[in-house]
């Protein structure tokens, strides 16, 4: 039977007790509450491993994603109670450094 690793790397970023820090960003911990986030965003790089996705859809969801990680947690709340996240992704998208980028993925990759 093969080894369930998705499950591993899963379990893996729930046991995450600090914040991660990429680059210039501090990410929370992965929760229950970021699941239901990336649920919220259609963030299918993190709810389905082997999605298929252009490099524009690519971009959009690990910008979303880092957004929804490291803006404070009341503001990100409030932007997707108000629907006002696509505004809220697009500014935070123009602070963040281009550099983060790769140390980003590979944080994305290690718990999607």
């Amino acid at each position: 039977m093969p080894e369930d690793t998705r499950t591993e790397k899963l379990e893996a970023a729930f046991a995450d007790e600090e914040e991660t820090v990429v680059g210039s960003l501090r990410l929370r911990p992965f929760s229950l509450g970021t699941l239901n986030v990336c649920r919220q965003l259609d963030l299918t790089l993190f709810l389905d491993g082997e999605v298929e996705l252009d490099d524009e859809e690519k971009q959009r969801q690990i910008v979303a994603f880092a957004w929804a990680q490291s803006a404070p947690l009341p503001e990100v709340l409030k932007a997707l109670r108000s629907g006002e996240t696509e505004v809220r992704i697009a500014e935070f998208e123009f602070q963040m450094d281009v550099g983060d980028l790769p140390e980003l993925i590979k944080e994305i990759q290690r718990i999607s």
